[in-house]
């Protein structure tokens, strides 16, 4: 676990900037490093609440926030040229080479926004200076077996650069860990175009080559003739790829003269040495490839979830932006193994296992409860170092069962031999714990837990369940960041680098300018949301993008009295109290009058079921049991849960969603009937409205029509359509959900939607075509006429991706078009305009000043809660070189440092001037159903997010075998998606 993804950059030729982007992360939202998961139970952690869980163990270490005080320190503002001028020559050029038949062209930046009220802001960027600088690069190519270990791959290339002609020059050579090398000097190797072939000796790869990969390419070998047990040729080739001159890059980003450069390969090259470099410290944990983390005495850092440790470290990347190449840099949180004892004396993995367990003896915790939570250390690596020799650090395999080191033997010199009587006999130990289970390191290789010692800065990649802590560990306001960056983390890695690489890195964070887009007007049926702009005083500013529902009612009520049917689930072995039936009753009562205040109404006479179950896998039967003869009587079901867990509310979603079609929703017994001063929690009951409302076709709040711009056009809105594709995590397949959700009506607040199963490595969504004329005609059917625009926001896209969304994607929605055309024999080509949105990305935003002048003279807020306020938007300094992106903070940050959205437009046929743009996606983010608040991702996209979400309950352990297609397992498993009955209704919100 980590906060933030390094980039993943890379695109086709020269048809566009690139800077490195990243899908991950999740939504976010609440603020800056939010760590890795959302919480949820953990395994069999038990003892947070309801009924689950095995062995609960001790709490958590209590995790406390560490203070920092360090004041930043700024450039003066980034100036540069105009880039317009150029960009337009760019542009004609590249008309001038275009034919009929080209793949579309990525959009050049058409200009800058010019509405809003104008400041600066500081920036978590340095410039990085790589004038006069040279690589020579050179790809590696290992033989087939070893061409996709990575590990092994990492390890040769070390042993490679020990060898000659290398080692003469070593300390000017860096390598990616896989298949490159930079130097900074040529090596007297190879021409160009020429591979030379460099063999490892048995005495360099033993140790280096597990024995699965070794017993492969022994297999190989023997194919060709060779003994069985012979030791098998290890080889690898290495040829020069061309010579990197930074200079050529620096004429890129200023746009100086023409000539068309890859610029993926040379930010690549200076992204590596600079990893490399620090990552060789050996104070230095490496998560990722971008996130470094400088601990010189783990025992000393904040103990976390069990067996886990949390410190800080700072991701850290190069990044082509106009006129400059600059570096990004960010504080992250990481969690890692425990690997020390708090008298800094190594740990071993029984030490571990104790420490787990919240024991300081091992003797204290039974065989049984480290059984019980054998999947923890399953994976973890260990050191051998009983051997007295440097030995390959191997994985724990698993945890034996039953064998321990008094009752395993085996066959020694011809005898049967303990391995507490091996140990003592051969490597002079005398075993503490000889009862506890084995580590089993694969085949017959069985070893005592205290003989293995933990190897050091070993991420933890499993799901955080200490989601408060990372986020009273790991949330900053944005001073602190601004702070951490300039004062402390460019220190650590200026320190950790050659001085020549030191002396690029600038000391001071830059500064850019921003806009502040004014707050849209929003209609409720009886009232509006109007933010007055107004000098800061601590409070007035807070009120931007936020506001509640007192006194409210919902622009466009339920129509009608609606059925109601509350499901009351309960475990059959620990049924619910008479008290507790009671309060659920009464908050029913409370909460059906406080809905009816804001517009859905409710027939009083409800009925109230209980749904009792053995097993949760039984679950969605038991559901579908007792609603369907009550199928065509209920409008709604408001389904309480017993607790929070995936697979229930997985459960409930596919019974009702997908197997029933009846609209419902979920809420917490111990939230929705918890009783606070004798009262229920009507403000919950308000926002649960807000859900219910929509599922039911009414309309909770709209922009007004000055806002609305030109979203509507002569009375015909725009078709809004978002997009987004995920892989469930619960479940291995290898297979992906894809989800195109789309607009109604020129209200903006309804978006039904599609969805599509795929094979996961497919970086294209497949059904995009035919999931877009499911929209357009959920338009069609709700407005009665075709739409002439389209606006697309496509969710979970990196960088490196655009050339091939541009090429397959937009092409499919074009292609829906047509289709639509065919189909409907009259001539449908709107105009469309495809733009994507970064959630997950490293670039952050500092206010300098609380107010700034406003277009009428006036001085007004420019800041919030330490934040820059929502309706932010910064397109200059740290933006492309010439693609038409703009980064857009649109919500309140609650805690720590806001993450604004990165919005690329790929295609645009509209034309819309970038305040038309801008303004159109900041006000969108203020229309978000469920939520009195903007939100931070534009909602068509957030939505097919959710979808996504969605879709993945239906999935709920689907497991292929090994006859079946994993694709037609899932298919299979979603059904017909949503139920026909609810799939024009948000069933997903």
């Amino acid at each position: 676990m980590s906060g933030g993804n390094r980039g993943r950059g890379g695109s086709r030729g020269g048809r566009g900037d690139s800077r490195g982007g990243s899908r991950g992360g999740s939504r976010g939202g609440r603020g800056d490093s939010r760590g890795g998961g959302r919480g949820g139970r953990g395994g069999s952690r038990g003892g947070r609440g309801g009924f689950g869980g095995g062995f609960g163990g001790p709490a958590d270490a209590q995790v406390i926030k560490p203070d920092y005080n360090f004041k930043p320190e700024y450039e003066s503002e980034l100036t540069a040229p105009n880039p317009l001028p150029k960009i337009q020559e760019l542009l004609t050029e590249q008309e001038k080479k275009r034919k009929p038949e080209d793949p579309y062209e990525l959009v050049r930046r058409p200009g800058y926004g010019t509405v809003g009220i104008k400041t600066k802001v500081g920036t978590n960027y340095l410039k990085y200076q790589i004038s006069g600088i040279s690589y020579w690069y050179y790809n590696v190519t290992f033989q087939e077996e070893i061409s996709t270990k990575k590990k092994v791959k990492q390890d040769l290339l070390e042993v490679l650069l020990d060898k000659s002609p290398f080692n003469g020059v070593r300390a000017q050579i860096s390598h990616n860990g896989s298949d490159a090398i930079y130097s900074s000097v040529p090596l007297p190797i190879s021409k160009e175009d020429e591979k030379v072939r460099f063999d490892f000796e048995p005495e360099e790869y033993k140790g280096v080559v597990s024995s699965t990969v070794m017993t492969a390419l022994k297999a190989a070998n023997k194919k060709k003739g060779a003994a069985a047990d012979a030791d098998p040729p290890i080889y690898c080739t290495v040829e020069f790829i061309h010579k990197l001159s930074m200079d050529d890059l620096s004429n890129w980003v200023s746009i100086k003269d023409k000539k068309n450069i890859e610029p993926n390969a040379y930010i690549s090259a200076l992204n590596v040495v600079l990893g490399y470099q620090i990552a060789k410290c050996s104070n230095v944990f490496l998560a990722g490839k971008s996130k470094f983390f400088f601990i010189d005495h783990p025992e000393k850092c904040q103990s976390f979830q069990k067996g886990l440790y949390i410190a800080n470290g700072y991701f850290a990347s190069v990044l082509p932006t106009f006129d400059n190449v600059m570096l990004n840099v960010r504080p992250v949180a990481g969690a890692f193994i425990k690997s020390h004892n708090k008298d800094g004396t190594p740990m071993s993995a029984a030490d571990l296992v104790a420490d787990y367990f919240g024991e300081a003896d091992l003797k204290k915790v039974s065989n049984n409860e480290i059984l019980s939570q054998k999947f923890f250390f399953k994976g973890i690596k260990i050191q051998r170092t009983y051997l007295g020799h440097k030995s390959k650090p191997k994985g724990i395999f698993d945890i034996s069962r039953s064998e321990t080191a008094n009752n395993y033997k085996f066959d020694c010199d011809g005898k049967q031999t303990s391995v507490a009587q091996y140990f003592a006999d051969k490597y002079k130990m005398k075993l503490k714990y000889p009862d506890a289970p084995l580590i089993h390191l694969g085949g017959s290789n069985y070893v005592p837990m205290e003989a293995c010692m933990i190897l050091p800065g070993q991420e933890f990649k499993g799901e955080v369940t200490d989601v408060r802590g990372v986020l009273s560990f790991s949330t900053h306001r944005p001073h602190v960041i601004a702070g951490l960056v300039q004062q402390d983390g460019i220190k650590k890695l200026t320190s950790s680098v050659e001085n020549s690489e030191a002396q690029r890195i600038g000391k001071k964070l830059v500064i850019v300018p921003s806009r502040i887009l004014a707050a849209p007007v929003l209609e409720y049926k009886n009232a509006k949301i109007t933010f007055v702009e107004k000098q800061a005083d601590g409070k007035s500013e807070k009120a931007k993008g936020s506001w509640d529902l007192i006194n409210k009612q919902f622009y466009e009520p339920v129509k009608g009295v609606k059925r109601l049917v509350v499901l009351v689930l309960e475990n059959s072995r620990r049924p619910l109290r008479d008290n507790d039936k009671n309060d659920i009753e009464d908050a029913c009562n409370e909460f059906v009058t406080e809905v009816g205040k804001h517009g859905v109404k409710f027939d009083k006479n409800f009925m109230i079921k209980p749904v009792s179950y053995d097993r949760v896998e039984n679950l969605t039967r038991d559901i579908v049991s007792v609603m369907k003869p009550l199928q065509e009587k209920t409008d709604y079901v408001l389904t309480i849960l017993n607790q929070k867990e995936k697979a229930i509310y997985a459960s409930v979603k596919t019974a009702l969603d997908r197997d029933l079609g009846i609209l419902n929703q979920c809420t917490l017994a111990n939230k929705f009937a918890r009783r606070k001063f004798g009262k229920f929690d009507i403000q919950m009951y308000a926002l649960m409205s807000m859900k219910t409302c929509i599922k039911l076709g009414g309309t909770n709040h709209v922009l007004s029509s000055a806002d609305v711009g030109k979203l509507v056009v002569n009375g015909l809105p725009a078709l809004l359509l978002g997009a987004d594709v995920t892989h469930p995590t619960n479940n291995s397949n290898g297979t992906s959900i894809a989800a195109v959700v789309g607009s109604v009506d020129g209200k903006f607040n309804s978006f039904p939607g599609s969805i599509s199963v795929q094979e996961q490595k497919q970086e294209t969504i497949q059904e995009m075509s035919k999931m877009c004329v499911e929209r357009i005609m959920a338009y069609y059917k709700s407005v009665g006429k075709l739409p002439s625009t389209v606006l697309f926001y496509r969710d979970g896209v990196s960088i490196g991706q655009f050339n091939i969304i541009l090429d397959e994607e937009v092409t499919a929605v074009k292609n829906s078009f047509s289709v639509v055309s065919n189909n409907l024999g009259v001539k449908f080509d709107p105009k469309l305009t495809f733009i994507t949105i970064l959630k997950s990305h490293n670039t952050r935003f500092f206010p300098l000043e609380n107010n700034a002048k406003n277009s009428a003279g006036k001085m007004v807020a420019v800041a919030a809660q330490e934040n820059i306020l929502p309706g932010s938007i910064v397109e200059k300094g740290v933006t492309s070189r010439s693609l038409y992106d703009f980064f857009l903070q649109s919500q309140q940050a609650l805690q720590g440092t806001a993450i604004p959205g990165h919005y690329y437009v790929l295609y645009d046929e509209n034309k819309w001037s970038p305040d038309e743009l801008q303004k159109v996606t900041y006000n969108l983010c203020n229309i978000f159903g469920r939520a009195t608040k903007s939100v931070r991702v534009v909602p068509p996209a957030y939505y097919a997010d959710l979808l996504c979400e969605r879709a993945t309950c239906y999935v709920n352990g689907a497991v292929a075998q090994k006859h079946q297609n994993p694709v037609d397992v899932i298919k299979k498993a979603i059904g017909a998606g949503i139920n026909k009955k609810v799939s024009g209704r948000m069933i997903y919100i």
